[in-house]
């Protein structure tokens, strides 16, 4: 199975159109999202709707959650509050109640994969750090032995941890390629696709290939000052606009 991996879209239809259109000429059979739909960006609507049609299985992310009710505002940053606020008066109402009823993670979706946002046992906790991934090593062990391969999101930085038998964790930085080894447990961010914050200003995006044994990390080029007029438009805090033009 080839899945074609994406999160952290935050409302940038410009890039998840490139994204979506690089996946189409690679031929994956499955797209996965690890949720953050909308937030930040200018195109909420557009990017529900894609992302539902497209994917085969999806789990919320906090912006998700902000948009829709379902968190409390004070625990966001004076831009990312003025950015729920304004995605969840600008949503079609029917899109904001598809988004407010995105499945929680984490989300089994067969081939030993395991889908989430944050983490497998916290699904806005971020996955930056050892201790991190030490718990969520043991979570997996306890409630899903047989995932191999755990896809998650919300840092929008790409990563690999692997976990060989009996060693630590090990963390690799972005690299385009990884080979999977048999009896390794992998913890994989596919990076942002509408809001990269590695220092690259391309769209990042993933390929799961599990017959192959093998993960790609990818970039797609999209028109970054399309979108920034946009969010400037929007009345949205300029800083998400000009961001995007340094991966930052």
């Amino acid at each position: 199975m080839r899945f074609g991996i994406i999160s952290d879209i935050h409302a940038n239809s410009e890039a998840l159109i490139a994204v979506l259109g690089a996946l189409d000429g690679l031929g994956v059979d499955r797209i996965l999202c690890l949720g953050d739909i909308v937030g930040y960006g200018p195109d909420p609507d557009i990017c529900v709707e894609k992302v539902l049609k497209r994917s085969a299985a999806v789990v919320r992310g906090n912006h998700d959650k902000a948009a829709a009710g379902l968190l409390d505002l004070a625990w966001f940053n004076r831009m990312a509050r003025q950015a729920a606020l304004w995605t969840r008066g600008a949503m079609n109402p029917a899109n904001l109640r598809l988004v407010r009823d995105l499945p929680q993670g984490p989300r089994e979706v067969g081939e030993g994969v395991l889908i989430c946002h944050g983490t497998p046992y916290d699904e806005d906790e971020y996955l930056m750090e050892s201790r991190a991934a030490t718990r969520s090593y043991a979570y997996l062990d306890e409630n899903h032995p047989d995932v191999r391969i755990c896809l998650h999101g919300h840092t929008h930085q790409p990563i690999v941890i692997a976990r060989r038998p009996g060693e630590k964790p090990q963390v690799h930085v972005w690299k385009e390629r990884t080979d999977l080894e048999p009896g390794v447990t992998y913890l994989i961010n596919p990076g942002s696709v509408g809001q990269p914050r590695d220092g690259i200003e391309l769209a990042s995006f993933g390929i799961l290939d599990t017959v192959g044994r093998a993960y790609k990390n990818l970039r797609a080029a999209y028109p970054i000052s399309d979108t920034e007029k946009k969010i400037l438009s929007a009345g949205l805090p300029a800083e998400l606009a000009y961001r995007l033009e340094h991966g930052r």
